[in-house]
């Protein structure tokens, strides 16, 4: 269907390649040629999936006249060192509230402060209710003269989600240059705006290969109808003639390990494997776990049979660095 996209900012290297990674597929052996959407080649500091949705989330702040970006995440948030940076760029200020206690800033916390965020640190209880604190904050901001946005978690908004329709007109612009059919697409999923945009988007845009989001926190039933209410409230918000049923949507369960932001031996070892069979960079939290899935989903599990595999590198590479001992030890 024709497809008129909103206004954003054109700070991202888009669209992004994709390659096949030869070498890897071979190892790994079940038959499938495994690709990879190269997402975290957006740029330097606003590498990976967070930029596509905060281009078309910041231009509306800045349209309506905003000043202070609000926003949220863990300690080492992709999302809010990407916020942080993509402010100061169009001169605004940035304010994070993160889910953790102050340490030794690494990785993407110390990004935050290179780029002079202001952080509201909060514990994992008080964070549950992490939207109304953001509105708290805002009415701050407004009481002493400020003008906040409020950017939800990952910029999982119906704003955010066009960042995933878009790369789902990459992926079939993709499809028709390479004269290949993907039979499942794989990645992770953390604040499901990734997941929204791309299940508008492949519907949209006539790509047929189903979706499947690896939670990397929570679980499938959880996901399910978080993701089919922003798909819809994104597409009633911008007369979008797609419904998403929540049923119709492709989990793959088991893979969270022990947790949000913590990964096992099992995945580290993928996240190594990769790096030295095809010089790529994993991060713990999202694309190692995601990948971790896909390679134990292959040939057996729900990836049966399948002969092209894209798989979608949503960046993170900062992250990496606040576990270098583990990855070491792992090695």
């Amino acid at each position: 269907m024709p497809t008129v996209f909103p206004p954003r900012l054109d700070v991202a290297r888009l669209p992004t390649p994709t390659i096949a990674l030869e070498r890897l597929s071979s190892a790994w052996g079940a038959g499938a040629t495994i690709w990879i959407k190269r997402d975290d080649q957006t740029d330097a500091v606003l590498t990976g999936n967070k930029i596509r949705k905060l281009q078309y989330v910041v231009r509306e702040a800045l349209d309506q006249g905003c000043d202070t970006l609000v926003t949220c995440g863990g300690i080492q948030s992709n999302h809010c060192r990407a916020t942080a940076a993509l402010a100061r760029q169009v001169g605004l200020e940035a304010v994070l509230v993160l889910r953790g206690q102050p340490s030794v800033p690494v990785g993407n916390h110390f990004l935050d402060l290179l780029f002079g965020a202001q952080i509201r640190w909060v514990d994992a209880e008080t964070y549950r209710a992490h939207d109304r604190l953001m509105q708290q904050i805002a009415a701050e901001l407004r009481a002493a003269g400020r003008r906040p946005f409020v950017i939800s978690e990952g910029a999982s908004m119906p704003m955010g989600c066009w960042g995933y329709v878009e790369a789902a007109a990459e992926i079939a612009e993709t499809e028709r240059q390479l004269g290949v059919r993907f039979d499942a697409i794989v990645h992770a999923v953390g604040s499901g705006g990734t997941s929204a945009g791309l299940e508008l988007g492949l519907r949209m845009h006539d790509v047929a290969a189903p979706l499947f989001g690896v939670p990397v926190c929570d679980d499938g039933a959880h996901f399910r109808e978080l993701v089919a209410r922003l798909c819809n409230e994104t597409a009633q918000r911008f007369g979008i003639s797609v419904r998403v049923p929540a049923d119709a949507l492709r989990f793959i369960d088991g893979y969270v390990g022990d947790g949000y932001g913590r990964s096992r031996p099992e995945e580290r070892r993928t996240i190594l494997e990769v790096a030295r069979t095809e010089g790529l960079a994993l991060d713990p939290v999202y694309s190692g776990k995601a990948m971790h899935a896909l390679r134990h989903e292959l040939g057996s599990g729900c990836l049966a049979g399948a002969r092209n595999v894209l798989f979608i590198h949503t960046g993170g590479v900062f992250g990496l660095f606040a576990h270098a001992a583990d990855l070491v030890e792992s090695s």
